[in-house]
Formats: structure tokens, C-alpha cells, sequence
């Protein structure tokens, strides 16, 4: 799963009850706010719906203010999409001009063995999540400072699972409203120790544990 907490600005006066992931949420139009509209990361709002105080605070909260809202983030099959936000907690008796962008994103794995440098200092590399109990994986980048090069270089093999801490960045050209560029830029990750194959049984492909390794992904 994938932990999010963030201050979201609301964008929907609109309140639309629909049917997600099994359950009946309460939805809305939301933003994690950047330095212009091409850099909001764009959301959809859900919050269960169920009597109770956390679902009439989502449905008192006004548009164009923000709240504080912890929850899982959930990845769309078609990434022209908002991503889903499942709503957790929320407060909106915050400061107007707060900030908070903090994700953990849990069920990731490296798309590629390649390291790319970027513009300030910085590197990026595919990395892949796929959807829950679905073969459907989706795409974004981790980026990170020059500094994580060595643990990049250590760590780094196409397939292998990784968890990432750090933000959620998009970026959209402009009137384009097709798939944003999207990554999470990493303050730290980790990665699960790889275990020395054995022999017994090749075609498995598998561990003493029985963890079965990931199949490498495909390029773009």
C-alpha cells in the first residue's frame, strides 16, 4: 500500500457519491498544490461513506481551501488519470498557506538498470507499482539527489521491489491533458537483501523463503 500525508486544496463543490475498489465513497476534486496549475498533483478525493465525522467534515469542507488529509494513494490503469486518494483522517482547521507532501510508496520495483541525470544536482530512474491484485502496472519516475548515487548503483536491478519515501511531483505541458510527467522525488528507499539463486529448481526462479522474484518489466 501507499501512505500519503498531505495539505490538499479542494477544487469540487460537488460531492458524488460513486462505487470504488468494492466500497461506496464520497468523491471530490483536489490538488496538492505547486508554483502553477501545470504542477499541481491532481487527486481524486474518496472518503467512505458513512455517517459520521469524518464524512461530514469532507462534506462541509469548502472549495478552495485546504486540509490536512492522511490516507492511501491508489494508482489508475490509464495515468491520464487523477490518482485516488482514500481518505484516512482529515482536519481542516489549518493555516491556509500550510504545506505537506509526504508519501511512502510501498509496492514499487525498479523499471530499469538505468540512471539518468538531471538538471540540479539530480538523478532519476523508471521505477513501476503495480495495482492492487491486478497484473496492470503503471509508470513514474524516482528521482533523487547525485548524493544517493552509490546506494542507486548498489541497489539497483531491474525488477527487484523497492520502497520509497519522499513527494509526489507532476508536471503538465502546457493545455496538454494527456499523461503528466510524474515521480516521486525520494529522500530515502530501501530494498529487500537479494538472495543467492539456487539450482534445485532454476525454472522456478524462486528463493529457500519461496519468494518468487519479479519478472523484468518492460521499456517504455
Amino acid at each position: 500500500m501507499n501512505f500519503i500525508a498531505a495539505t490538499v486544496e479542494l477544487r469540487s463543490t460537488a460531492r458524488d457519491t460513486i462505487n470504488a475498489f468494492g466500497l461506496e465513497y464520497c468523491c471530490a476534486d483536489a490538488v496538492v498544490p505547486g508554483n502553477s496549475s501545470d504542477s499541481e498533483v491532481k487527486l481524486r478525493l474518496l472518503c467512505y461513506n458513512r455517517e459520521g465525522p469524518k464524512l461530514g467534515t469532507f462534506k462541509q469542507w469548502e472549495s478552495g481551501s485546504r486540509a490536512l488529509i492522511t490516507g492511501n494513494v491508489v494508482f489508475s490503469e490509464d495515468p491520464t488519470q487523477p490518482l485516488d486518494l482514500i481518505v484516512n483522517t482529515i482536519e481542516t482547521n489549518i493555516p491556509q498557506d500550510m504545506y505537506c507532501n509526504q508519501v511512502v510508496l510501498g509496492n514499487a520495483f525498479f523499471g530499469s538498470d538505468e540512471i539518468k541525470e538531471r538538471k540540479n544536482d539530480s538523478l532519476a530512474i523508471k521505477i513501476g507499482t503495480s495495482l492492487d491484485n491486478s497484473d496492470v502496472v503503471t509508470w513514474l519516475f524516482m528521482e533523487a539527489h547525485s548524493s544517493r548515487r552509490k546506494k542507486l548503483d548498489e541497489r539497483v536491478r531491474k525488477g527487484r521491489p523497492i520502497c520509497v519515501q519522499g513527494y509526489l511531483r507532476e508536471y503538465r505541458k502546457e493545455g496538454d491533458d494527456g499523461s503528466p510527467y510524474r515521480a516521486i522525488v525520494a529522500s530515502d528507499f530501501s530494498t529487500r537483501r537479494d538472495r543467492a539463486k539456487t539450482e534445485r529448481n532454476p525454472a522456478a526462479n524462486s528463493t529457500a523463503s519461496g519468494y518468487t522474484e519479479v519478472d523484468p518489466v518492460p521499456d517504455y
